[in-house]
């Protein structure tokens, strides 16, 4: 299997790895795995109990929880995706199962550019398939993210970036744990609960090789008791996959903390931005937007033909990464997102079939 075709197969955490063509569990014990095309990938198992997630993450580790820095990202870890192989794919979103009890407040649908903007939406779609990723990195430090309900059989996936769930390069060692997704929060507010994980993945690009061209993933998480699924309670965005870079009319969501030239963020409300997308280069096909937000916005969704009054639209990308200076601060407005090609089509199918 060439390095290239292997970037584009995808590697599972729940307790079950893909490396090279062999699968180990969190206990050190290793099963033969076959890797026959780039999409193949290893079993996985569920995670810990529960119980045990929902222990640990206290108002205080929540409160304390930082979002994942940037580093610098280098020629070596910014390789574009070999051409896609697999058809594109293009699934619509879904309403709740049960009726949307409106909240009354601002809903916003004008157009405000790159400049990031509060979204006054909390209760209704999208606001309510969007939320935020908490999660233990591998040093036992409480991080997060931001992620977005997808459309998917199981019906309980969470689409996000390779860094939400993985430090990048390096293997087992790298993977984070704990997750819990809290949607629809603002100013540490949980109207719709909170979902312990139980299944993540990201491609082996980012897995082995901490290539932001890979920087995809995606985890499932279990029913609560009394919810039920996520997107049955909550609604979910759509997708297109394989449809390449460039998108006339995109929002893209995140919980930013801080931004390009900005100083109001703060982690704690969603805020969004709009534009178009372009392809980085005629060789790099990393996908850019003029958008402000920055850490703490990764994972959230870049959301194609959203319509504010159905309240779904079709994830094309997600808040990835951008150029920094030394140290780690934004030197352009340009927010970049990996190609969602076929990565993005091997960790849906990957993910969504647990």
């Amino acid at each position: 299997m060439s390095a290239r075709s292997r970037q584009a197969a995808v590697v599972v955490c729940a307790a079950l790895l893909a490396v090279s063509g062999m699968s180990a569990t969190a206990n050190g014990q290793t099963s033969a795995t076959a890797e026959t095309s780039p999409s193949s990938s290893a079993q996985g198992v569920r995670n810990t109990p529960a119980k045990r997630i929902l222990g640990y993450w206290t108002k205080r580790r929540m409160r304390a929880a930082t979002p994942e820095p940037i580093p610098a990202v280098t020629v070596a870890t910014q390789q574009t995706q070999p051409s896609n192989v697999l058809p594109g794919r293009t699934v619509q979103g879904t309403l709740p199962q049960r009726k949307i009890a409106r909240t009354g407040a601002r809903s916003v649908s004008a157009r405000v550019g790159s400049h990031a903007e509060r979204w006054y939406g909390q209760g209704n779609m999208p606001a309510r398939t969007i939320g935020k990723i908490y999660y233990r990195r591998n040093d036992g430090t409480p991080g997060y993210c931001s992620g977005s309900v997808i459309n998917a059989g199981n019906r309980n996936t969470v689409w996000t970036s390779g860094h939400c769930v993985h430090a990048g390069g390096g293997g087992a060692a790298n993977w984070f744990s704990d997750f819990i997704f809290v949607p629809d929060t603002d100013n540490g507010q949980e109207p719709q609960g909170r979902w312990t994980w139980r299944y993540a993945n990201t491609t082996l690009g980012w897995y082995n090789d901490h290539n932001w061209s890979y920087d995809i993933a995606a985890i499932a998480f279990n029913p609560q008791p009394l919810r039920g699924n996520l997107q049955d309670w909550l609604g979910s965005q759509g997708y297109k996959f394989g449809s390449g870079q460039v998108f006339p009319n995109v929002y893209a969501f995140g919980y930013p903390q801080d931004g390009f030239n900005r100083t109001d963020f703060t982690g704690n409300n969603l805020w969004y931005c709009t534009g178009s997308t372009w392809r980085n280069s005629a060789s790099d096909d990393r996908m850019n937007m003029s958008n402000d937000m920055f850490h703490g916005s990764s994972g959230g969704p870049w959301l194609e033909d959203l319509q504010v009054s159905r309240g779904w639209g079709y994830i094309v990308g997600a808040n990835s990464h951008r150029d920094v200076d030394a140290n780690g601060n934004p030197t352009s407005i340009v927010y970049r997102s990996p190609n969602h090609g076929d990565g993005a089509i091997n960790v849906y199918n990957d993910v969504t079939a647990h």
